[in-house]
């Protein structure tokens, strides 16, 4: 892996998202001089672009920067008590790169969960074995770290080459799975959904350190994912489809809903449009008929009043 790869940069909203994850470990004041220069040398390189997919790929990554330092930089919010929703993501426990035990343990810890996360994880994870090399002196321990980066690097080369990233499964947002009237039938994808709700608080990330009640060995990311390849082999071996003759999502897709994802996220979300609508016409109706009564009963004690 080049050096030029664990550095920060602004080429696209991945590579902007992966230098604020980076940046986590230094201090405030740090991150924001450095989210500024990135985002002062992203507009310069803009206007010397011309090929318009690098101009989207730069005007992302900058909208990545100026949205975090729109959060980051107002002094009178900086210490503000966080609300729920954006309380701290706990860090995954046990992630190291001491040396190269320390490096196949965190590979072990990272298997199972979203492929974005584990590469996420482990570029930061190089990125910060980088920067404590210069300041070692220890012979062994400089041998050890470097011991513990070749494994990572051996792990992000095999990632790419099996673009691993393609099978990352998207989490729906809580709004999408709370609009569908039908509910979970299944106990452990109820208890899922109870957990993305009142525990993570439509935070995916909570997932991560979140267990089911009957297993604190496995976390809920990892739970998911196990569950929805399942689901995935059982579409593809029966050719089962993913929506009805009505735009309803099948009995297969809605257990896939339930774990938050979609492969079709498009077509859900237009018949979740489609199911509101016809919701608020319902009460709409139901409203109106409720008005009507109330002015005939108005009406008729009137008369009997005469």
């Amino acid at each position: 892996m080049s050096k030029e790869e664990s550095k920060y940069g602004f080429k696209d909203k991945a590579k902007a998202e992966e230098s604020l994850e980076l940046l986590k470990s230094e201090d405030h004041k740090y991150q924001v001089l450095t989210v500024r220069g990135l985002l002062g040398r992203a507009k310069r390189v803009l206007t010397l672009t011309k090929a318009e997919e690098k101009v989207k790929n730069i005007k992302e990554a900058i909208e990545v920067f100026e949205n975090w330092i729109e959060e980051n930089s107002n002094s009178s919010t900086k210490n503000a008590k966080p609300k729920e929703s954006e309380e701290k993501v706990e860090t995954v426990a046990g992630l190291g790169f001491k040396d190269k035990e320390a490096a196949e343990k965190t590979l072990k810890i990272l298997k199972g969960r979203d492929p974005d996360y584990q590469k996420l994880a482990i570029k930061g994870l190089l990125g910060s074995a980088k920067r404590v090399l210069p300041s070692t002196k220890n012979e062994d321990k400089i041998k050890s770290i470097k011991e513990a980066m070749e494994t990572f690097e051996d792990f992000l080369e095999t990632f790419d080459r099996e673009e691993r990233s393609k099978q990352n499964m998207a989490y729906l947002s809580l709004d999408l799975i709370k609009n569908l009237s039908d509910k979970p039938s299944d106990a452990l994808a109820a208890e899922f959904v109870e957990c993305y709700d009142k525990v993570a608080k439509g935070n995916y990330k909570h997932l991560r350190t979140k267990f089911p009640k009957d297993d604190d060995s496995t976390s809920w990311d990892i739970v998911r994912n196990k569950k929805l390849l399942k689901l995935k082999e059982t579409v593809k071996q029966n050719g089962e489809k993913l929506f009805d003759s009505d735009g309803k999502p099948t009995k297969v897709h809605l257990e896939m809903i339930y774990w938050a994802y979609s492969p079709n996220v498009d077509k859900l979300k237009a018949y979740c449009t489609k199911l509101e609508k016809s919701s608020a016409k319902k009460r709409s109706h139901s409203s109106s008929e409720s008005d009507s009564e109330s002015e005939d009963e108005v009406k008729d004690k009137k008369k009997s009043k005469k």
